[in-house]
């Protein structure tokens, strides 16, 4: 039975590669980075060849592959879908080289830019409020962690393998066009909001609300939005606002 003739179990071979997807990391290595990864999320493909066929198949997807772990689902799928019509292995290569640079640059945006900073600060926030609330539980600032980064990233996981088996290399525009960019304006926006609120969170629950304090929390404001207007990485701006925490926490506890 050759890969072509594997068609009918397309929705099962999609959910494998989705599975086997998470361990694309797993043997990165300094000359092929993710290329054992991508070839062990390809091999569901490779089941109903006989032994010398897939060897060939396994020799194919051991070149150079690198891009953003989320976003390499879109190649996958892509590659997978030129697998399935036969095509050569220089194209191959060519789907993941071109594919990779590309989702690399918007999966580092979305994902590292923006939505694991975001989701942290949702943890931390969520931690404050259950403290200083007297309700706290120790999964629950975890538990917010792990909800807020991975509603996004599974849903891109999964999407990209889908995608990219229907529509092949094109798939990647839906994440490369001017519709992605606005969804990362607005994912950095929810970070930089959720700063503020933990920010004034923190004012509050250390009780220090005095002249020096909101003086302070201005400026920090002025430098967040001239470090949004300059495009300063959104880490540097967390760990600028954590450090600004916990100056401010203990301004409030010698009295301002």
């Amino acid at each position: 039975m050759t890969i072509e003739g594997s068609r009918q179990n397309g929705f099962v071979l999609r959910l494998s590669m989705f599975a086997r997807s998470f361990f694309l990391q797993s043997v990165w290595n300094p000359r092929g980075m993710q290329n054992v990864g991508l070839c062990f999320a390809l091999m569901p493909l490779a089941r109903s060849l006989s032994k010398s066929e897939r060897q060939e198949f396994m020799i194919r997807h051991m070149g150079f592959f690198n891009t953003n772990p989320t976003m390499a689902s879109y190649v996958i799928g892509a590659v997978a879908r030129a697998e399935m019509t036969g095509r050569g292995a220089l194209e191959l290569d060519d789907i993941k080289l071109t594919m990779g640079g590309p989702l690399g640059m918007a999966g580092d945006s979305l994902m590292w830019g923006a939505v694991r900073p975001a989701a942290g600060l949702i943890a931390a926030l969520v931690a404050m409020c259950a403290l200083y609330g007297g309700s706290w539980s120790v999964w629950q600032a975890p538990l917010a962690l792990l909800v807020a980064y991975n509603v996004p990233h599974l849903y891109l996981r999964g999407r990209g393998i889908w995608v990219g088996w229907r529509l092949g290399a094109a798939g990647a525009r839906e994440v490369t066009g001017p519709g992605f960019k606005r969804l990362v304006a607005v994912a950095r926006g929810l970070a930089a909001f959720t700063a503020g609120v933990v920010l004034a969170q923190a004012v509050i629950c250390a009780g220090a609300v005095g002249s020096l304090t909101l003086a302070g929390a201005g400026l920090l404001l002025v430098l967040a939005l001239i470090a949004a207007r300059l495009r300063v990485s959104t880490t540097v701006v967390g760990l600028v606002g954590g450090l600004a925490w916990i100056v401010l926490v203990v301004l409030g506890g010698n009295g301002g």
